[in-house]
């Protein structure tokens, strides 16, 4: 099938996922089948999930459940035979959702490892992969300029309080057990420091609740 017939099924999966905040982020291929990356763009999501009955219902993995109860009402609005299977970031296994999104939108990872699109910064989240039955006649991502080329001050590597991001990696135990502690109320209530300083994207960044609900479910 051809692009034509892609770009009109994105809009289709655009428009049902409207309401959910939820959207298509770009094609790429899985082992010669045509895939759709699914995610949101800042806190785009965050007022549909936090009305939701999974996040108010006190169970584990509240977004996760949410992510999966909207996918799956998105795929049973296309044709049935359409979709031929779904991915998501958790569960077993563990896909390698970085990868599917360097060859979805073409960006690549930060200093402090989360990838960073031109744009949106690092205020993107990756929520689902869906396969398709039918084979599209895709375009390949554009490569677009890596905005921490350009960076020269790289606060993402200076605000972490306790250094916990260097050029030869990230120090997740002594991250974890300082925002869980009392020095780290700043970061667990309002959202990673290093994360917040990048200046790419600046007004995608999560709403406060959205950032203190993913700081809680980190540690």
């Amino acid at each position: 099938m051809n692009n034509d017939a892609a770009l009109k099924l994105e809009d289709d999966i655009r428009e049902i996922l409207l309401p959910s905040g939820l959207l298509p982020l770009g094609w790429f291929e899985i082992d010669g089948q045509s895939a759709l990356l699914i995610g949101n763009v800042g806190s785009s999501q965050w007022q549909a999930f936090s009305g939701s009955e999974q996040f108010a219902d006190d169970e584990a993995d509240p977004m996760n459940r949410w992510t999966v109860s909207v996918i799956s009402a998105m795929a049973e609005k296309l044709r049935p035979e359409l979709v031929e299977h779904i991915r998501y970031p958790f569960g077993d296994p563990n896909w390698p959702f970085q990868e599917y999104a360097k060859q979805a939108l073409g960006i690549d990872q930060s200093p402090i490892g989360l990838l960073i699109h031109p744009e949106y910064g690092l205020w993107t989240a990756f929520r689902a992969v869906v396969i398709f039955a039918d084979k599209f006649d895709l375009q390949e991502a554009q490569i677009p300029d890596h905005p921490c080329d350009t960076c020269s001050d790289r606060p993402c590597l200076n605000t972490c309080p306790i250094a916990a991001f260097t050029i030869d990696g990230y120090d997740y135990l002594a991250c974890k057990s300082h925002v869980a502690g009392e020095q780290g109320r700043a970061c667990r209530e309002g959202g990673c420091l290093a994360r917040l300083a990048c200046p790419v994207g600046s007004q995608y960044r999560y709403q406060k609740p959205h950032q203190a609900f993913h700081m809680k479910a980190y540690i």
